[in-house]
């Protein structure tokens, strides 16, 4: 042992005296709490300016956030007699009693925000009550300076009825978490993605966003949720978004707006979640979200999704973290239960191509990515040429059933023709996988058999090879694969003898993939089954490049109109493509 260790053991066993920390040091530490980087100013200044019933709210960010911060508002002002009182811990005008914490119609509560902020930064108040303007007096807005929570200036300045809050030098008494903030450019991302979320949290405020001098988000104020998501990522969303409504008409309601397919991101970044206008980010709630819209959405592909719940107050916990994110709600399985099941009936559903949107219009082709936290925007193309089709909404059960086959094309793409003239692509081997899949599914209970179901016997045994924790896992669930038709036994050490496979469309094809099958299996997942009858209709479904003849199509149509889930397959890949008839007669100027 080190002459160091020894010294740190002998002096971490000293009796040391019980003391009251001094008002610096617990300001410091109460304040770290709080403000974690300089996103987390921002969005403590914004919520006050949004309980201050602010209509425009601008933000201007230098040097990351750590040179200067500076939010603006044009709400009801602080009156002068309470001015430097803001800066006191646990002082605020939003709760009175602990009874109010259960009765919150404010996003903040606790009081800290400017007294933690104040303790680790220069700060610059400015401010002017709206009720000097109602009374006629033409009085100047007061000013204060605070630096390491004491007032150091004083003064009076013009302006308008608001606030305006400026930080300066964040972190300055602070080393230890100033080394851990991240370069300007990542300071700036969390920043605009913070204001996108509360942009759309609350539509009919005009944000504006100014980094280093350089607008980098504006919305007009519309109170229209589509409007003020078109204006941030500068696509004709409106058009692309199928709302959400949703109540129990009690206990809760859902509202929002999820994207089209083709908005698909590979991050969680665009799904935003609020509760009784709050951004909360929940961990049972983002995984009921998730529960919604797996496997109706290419793997590790996340939805554009803005979705508020309303409860009850006295139904919801806010009181949880310093950072006001988390929540608890006393009817969460309820509430999550709800929400899977309207994002999941909402990507299930196929409803009819609205007629005035012509082919490749935005619900049908765009570009794939939405802007990130250090792009512009992406603006939609103005010509046909410059499209890139993705994938399109699918035409409804009926629909389906009354397409009329009128090619196979390359030999995996059916071309159809509904009643109303448009044209559908249809990829062959999707469409039938999902079939097979729902088919499965329907059969498959989940529930250890002894004789194997619909079972199609093997000419010749296959063996296949097993890693050691696999094999434990396999051996396991050979009752639950015998349920499935896959009659398995263990032939010694880690191999295993598989003797069937199921009876059904395509089962010749699975002999050469049981390895593979087997591998799924045995995955150490909660979800094993599911990926397993996935694999199953994936390996036995229809090849590219299987000519199809005229019965066979209209047979794959008509099983397609039966399933629920008809515009993706179970890897949440694209089925379906729709050419409107509008389109048709714009391109060829009929």
């Amino acid at each position: 042992m080190s002459q160091t260790q020894s010294y740190s053991i002998a002096h971490s066993r000293e009796r040391r005296p019980l003391l009251t920390l001094p008002q610096d040091v617990a300001e410091r530490i109460a304040a770290g709490e709080v403000i974690e980087r300089p996103v987390s100013v921002v969005k403590e200044l914004i919520e006050n300016a949004l309980d201050a019933g602010a209509h425009e709210i601008r933000v201007e960010v230098r040097g990351g956030g750590l040179r200067m911060i500076r939010v603006t508002d044009d709400g009801y002002g602080i009156p002068t007699d309470e001015l430097e009182r803001v800066y006191l811990r646990h002082t605020t005008s939003k709760i009175l009693r602990v009874e109010d914490l259960y009765q919150l119609h404010t996003l903040g509560f606790r009081g800290e925000a400017l007294a933690s902020i104040a303790a680790i930064a220069e700060v610059t108040l400015l401010s002017r009550a709206i009720e000097t303007e109602e009374a006629g007096e033409e009085q100047p807005a007061i000013w204060l300076v605070v630096r390491g929570g004491v007032v150091v200036q004083r003064g009076k300045r013009a302006r308008s009825h608001g606030t305006t809050v400026t930080v300066r030098d964040l972190f300055y008494n602070v080393p230890a978490r100033l080394n851990f903030v991240r370069q300007s450019r990542t300071e700036n991302g969390h920043i605009v993605q913070l204001m996108r979320r509360y942009a759309v949290g609350y539509p009919a405020v005009r944000f504006n966003l100014t980094i280093d001098e350089h607008t980098a988000l504006q919305t007009g104020g519309s109170g229209d949720l589509a409007v003020v998501l078109a204006e941030l990522y500068h696509l004709p969303l409106h058009e692309m978004l199928h709302e959400v409504r949703v109540s129990d008409g009690e206990h809760y309601a859902i509202h929002g707006y999820i994207g089209n397919r083709v908005l698909a991101q590979s991050n969680r970044q665009y799904v935003t979640l609020f509760v009784n206008g709050r951004l909360v980010q929940v961990r049972s709630l983002q995984d009921a979200l998730e529960q919604g819209y797996r496997g109706l959405l290419s793997k590790g592909k996340h939805p554009l999704l803005v979705l508020f719940l309303d409860v009850p107050p006295e139904e919801v916990d806010v009181n949880v973290h310093p950072a006001k994110t988390e929540v608890r709600l006393a009817r969460e399985s309820e509430i999550t239960g709800a929400l899977t099941r309207t994002l999941r009936s909402m990507l299930q559903r196929s409803p009819a191509l609205p007629e005035e949107i012509p082919f490749p219009g935005p619900m049908l082709a765009t570009q794939r990515r939405l802007p990130g936290s250090r792009r512009r925007g992406l603006h939609v193309a103005e010509t046909a040429e410059d499209y890139r089709v993705e994938t399109a909404p699918p035409g409804s059960v009926e629909v389906i059933a009354s397409l009329r086959p009128l090619a196979q094309l390359q030999q995996a793409v059916i071309l159809a023709e509904a009643p109303d003239g448009s044209l559908y692509l249809i990829d062959q081997h999707r469409a039938h996988e999902r079939i097979l899949y729902e088919h499965l599914r329907s059969t498959y209970t989940g529930v250890p058999r002894e004789e194997p179901t619909d079972a199609h016997l093997l000419l010749e045994p296959i063996v296949v090879e097993m890693k050691r924790h696999q094999a434990e896992l396999l051996e396991m669930r050979l009752p639950m694969l015998r349920g499935l038709g896959l009659e398995c036994e263990r032939f010694g050490g880690r191999s295993f003898l598989i003797r069937s496979v199921p009876d059904g469309d395509g089962h010749e094809q699975l002999a050469a993939h049981l390895q593979d099958l087997m591998d799924i299996a045995a995955e150490d997942s909660t979800d094993w089954e599911n990926h397993l009858l996935i694999g199953l209709a994936c390996r036995s479904a229809l090849r590219r490049g299987r000519e199809l003849g005229s019965g066979e199509q209209v047979a794959l149509l008509n099983g397609l109109a039966k399933v629920s889930a008809p515009a993706v397959c179970p890897h949440g890949s694209p089925i379906l493509l729709h050419y409107s008839r509008n389109f048709l007669i714009d391109k060829f100027d009929w």
